[in-house]
Protein backbone atom coordinates (compact mmCIF):
# COMPACT_ATOMS: atom_id res chain seq x y z
CA UNK A 1 0.00 0.00 0.00
CA UNK A 2 1.38 3.35 -1.03
CA UNK A 3 -1.15 5.59 0.72
CA UNK A 4 -1.12 6.27 4.41
CA UNK A 5 -3.33 3.95 6.44
CA UNK A 6 -3.92 3.46 10.12
CA UNK A 7 -3.30 -0.18 10.84
CA UNK A 8 -3.18 -1.63 14.32
CA UNK A 9 -0.77 -4.46 14.37
CA UNK A 10 1.02 -5.75 17.46
CA UNK A 11 0.21 -2.53 19.31
CA UNK A 12 1.77 -0.31 16.61
CA UNK A 13 -0.35 2.25 14.77
CA UNK A 14 -0.06 3.74 11.30
CA UNK A 15 -2.48 6.00 9.39
CA UNK A 16 -5.89 4.67 8.32
CA UNK A 17 -8.54 7.21 7.22
CA UNK A 18 -11.61 5.53 8.81
CA UNK A 19 -10.00 4.86 12.16
CA UNK A 20 -8.48 8.32 12.41
CA UNK A 21 -11.94 9.84 11.75
CA UNK A 22 -13.40 7.72 14.54
CA UNK A 23 -10.56 8.82 16.81
CA UNK A 24 -11.14 12.50 15.99
CA UNK A 25 -14.87 12.14 16.69
CA UNK A 26 -14.15 10.44 20.00
CA UNK A 27 -11.82 13.29 21.00
CA UNK A 28 -14.47 15.87 20.03
CA UNK A 29 -17.12 14.05 22.09
CA UNK A 30 -14.70 13.83 25.04
CA UNK A 31 -13.93 17.54 24.78
CA UNK A 32 -17.65 18.38 24.70
CA UNK A 33 -18.32 16.17 27.72
CA UNK A 34 -15.43 17.76 29.60
CA UNK A 35 -16.81 21.23 28.92
CA UNK A 36 -20.26 20.16 30.12
CA UNK A 37 -19.03 18.30 33.19
CA UNK A 38 -16.14 20.59 34.04
CA UNK A 39 -12.46 20.19 33.53
CA UNK A 40 -10.59 17.19 34.95
CA UNK A 41 -8.96 19.54 37.47
CA UNK A 42 -12.37 20.51 38.85
CA UNK A 43 -13.38 16.87 39.06
CA UNK A 44 -10.21 16.06 41.00
CA UNK A 45 -10.79 18.96 43.39
CA UNK A 46 -14.30 17.72 44.09
CA UNK A 47 -12.87 14.35 45.06
CA UNK A 48 -10.54 15.68 47.75
CA UNK A 49 -11.25 17.00 51.21
CA UNK A 50 -9.03 19.37 53.14
CA UNK A 51 -8.72 18.50 56.82
CA UNK A 52 -7.15 20.09 59.84
CA UNK A 53 -5.99 18.29 62.91
CA UNK A 54 -4.56 19.21 66.27
CA UNK A 55 -0.82 18.95 66.61
CA UNK A 56 0.56 17.00 69.54
CA UNK A 57 1.61 20.32 71.06
CA UNK A 58 -1.91 21.78 70.87
CA UNK A 59 -3.51 18.57 72.14
CA UNK A 60 -1.09 18.55 75.07
CA UNK A 61 -1.98 22.18 75.84
CA UNK A 62 -5.66 21.20 75.96
CA UNK A 63 -4.91 18.28 78.27
CA UNK A 64 -2.64 20.32 80.54
CA UNK A 65 -5.15 23.16 80.89
CA UNK A 66 -7.94 20.70 81.73
CA UNK A 67 -5.71 18.90 84.24
CA UNK A 68 -4.74 22.24 85.84
CA UNK A 69 -8.39 23.35 86.05
CA UNK A 70 -9.38 20.17 87.86
CA UNK A 71 -6.33 20.40 90.13
CA UNK A 72 -7.43 23.93 91.10
CA UNK A 73 -10.82 22.45 92.04
CA UNK A 74 -9.11 19.77 94.17
CA UNK A 75 -9.53 16.80 91.83
CA UNK A 76 -7.01 14.28 90.55
CA UNK A 77 -8.12 13.40 87.01
CA UNK A 78 -7.12 11.82 83.74
CA UNK A 79 -7.51 13.83 80.53
CA UNK A 80 -7.53 12.48 76.98
CA UNK A 81 -7.50 14.41 73.73
CA UNK A 82 -8.36 12.69 70.45
CA UNK A 83 -8.16 13.96 66.90
CA UNK A 84 -11.14 14.29 64.61
CA UNK A 85 -10.63 10.63 63.62
CA UNK A 86 -11.00 9.50 67.24
CA UNK A 87 -7.38 8.47 67.70
CA UNK A 88 -5.62 9.44 70.90
CA UNK A 89 -3.21 12.36 70.56
CA UNK A 90 -2.54 13.32 74.18
CA UNK A 91 -3.13 11.77 77.59
CA UNK A 92 -2.23 13.36 80.90
CA UNK A 93 -3.08 11.97 84.29
CA UNK A 94 -2.51 13.13 87.80
CA UNK A 95 -0.37 10.46 89.47
CA UNK A 96 -2.94 10.21 92.27
CA UNK A 97 -5.95 9.70 89.99
CA UNK A 98 -7.51 6.28 89.74
CA UNK A 99 -6.30 3.98 86.97
CA UNK A 100 -9.82 3.92 85.50
CA UNK A 101 -9.52 7.60 84.54
CA UNK A 102 -7.33 6.70 81.57
CA UNK A 103 -9.90 4.49 79.84
CA UNK A 104 -12.91 6.59 80.81
CA UNK A 105 -11.42 9.91 79.71
CA UNK A 106 -10.45 8.44 76.33
CA UNK A 107 -13.95 7.00 75.82
CA UNK A 108 -15.51 10.36 76.67
CA UNK A 109 -13.22 12.15 74.22
CA UNK A 110 -13.95 9.56 71.51
CA UNK A 111 -17.70 9.79 72.12
CA UNK A 112 -17.72 13.57 71.88
CA UNK A 113 -15.84 13.64 68.57
CA UNK A 114 -17.74 10.68 67.15
CA UNK A 115 -21.17 12.14 67.95
CA UNK A 116 -19.99 15.76 67.59
CA UNK A 117 -21.79 16.78 70.77
CA UNK A 118 -21.02 17.04 74.48
CA UNK A 119 -21.40 13.71 76.21
CA UNK A 120 -23.72 15.44 78.70
CA UNK A 121 -26.29 15.81 75.91
CA UNK A 122 -26.29 12.03 75.46
CA UNK A 123 -27.45 11.14 78.98
CA UNK A 124 -30.82 10.09 77.59
CA UNK A 125 -29.05 7.68 75.19
CA UNK A 126 -27.62 4.95 77.46
CA UNK A 127 -28.08 2.49 74.60
CA UNK A 128 -24.97 4.03 73.03
CA UNK A 129 -22.86 2.66 75.89
CA UNK A 130 -23.19 -0.82 74.42
CA UNK A 131 -21.13 0.17 71.36
CA UNK A 132 -17.94 -0.38 73.31
CA UNK A 133 -15.94 2.77 72.66
CA UNK A 134 -18.80 5.19 73.35
CA UNK A 135 -19.53 6.43 76.86
CA UNK A 136 -22.41 8.78 77.57
CA UNK A 137 -21.15 10.07 80.91
CA UNK A 138 -20.73 13.82 81.30
CA UNK A 139 -17.18 15.13 80.79
CA UNK A 140 -16.49 14.81 77.07
CA UNK A 141 -16.59 17.79 74.70
CA UNK A 142 -15.95 18.11 70.98
CA UNK A 143 -13.24 20.61 70.11
CA UNK A 144 -15.17 22.84 67.70
CA UNK A 145 -13.26 26.02 66.99
CA UNK A 146 -13.67 28.46 64.16
CA UNK A 147 -16.47 26.35 62.70
CA UNK A 148 -14.27 23.28 62.39
CA UNK A 149 -14.21 20.00 64.35
CA UNK A 150 -10.62 19.39 65.49
CA UNK A 151 -11.18 16.54 67.93
CA UNK A 152 -12.51 15.82 71.38
CA UNK A 153 -11.43 16.08 75.00
CA UNK A 154 -12.53 13.86 77.85
CA UNK A 155 -11.96 14.25 81.58
CA UNK A 156 -12.50 11.65 84.29
CA UNK A 157 -12.02 11.73 88.05
CA UNK A 158 -13.98 14.77 89.23
CA UNK A 159 -17.75 15.08 89.55
CA UNK A 160 -19.44 14.76 86.17
CA UNK A 161 -20.19 18.50 86.13
CA UNK A 162 -16.62 19.42 87.02
CA UNK A 163 -15.26 16.96 84.46
CA UNK A 164 -17.08 19.01 81.83
CA UNK A 165 -15.94 22.33 83.33
CA UNK A 166 -12.33 21.15 83.16
CA UNK A 167 -12.74 19.87 79.59
CA UNK A 168 -14.06 23.30 78.60
CA UNK A 169 -11.06 24.96 80.28
CA UNK A 170 -8.82 22.81 78.08
CA UNK A 171 -10.59 23.95 74.92
CA UNK A 172 -10.58 27.57 76.05
CA UNK A 173 -6.78 27.40 76.48
CA UNK A 174 -6.29 27.07 72.70
CA UNK A 175 -9.36 28.93 71.44
CA UNK A 176 -7.61 32.20 70.56
CA UNK A 177 -4.67 30.45 68.89
CA UNK A 178 -6.98 28.45 66.64
CA UNK A 179 -9.69 31.02 65.91
CA UNK A 180 -7.42 34.02 65.46
CA UNK A 181 -4.28 32.26 64.30
CA UNK A 182 -5.59 31.49 60.82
Amino acid sequence: MNHPTLQYHSGMASHHPKKSTVLRRALIVAACMASLLGSPVQAEEALTVETKTLSATMATRVAQAALDACDALGYQVGVSVVGRNGNLIALLRDPLSGPHTINISEKKAFTSVSTRVATSSLSDRPNLNFEGRLLTLMGGLPINLGGYLYGGVGVSGATPEDDEVCAQAGIDAIRDDIEFGE
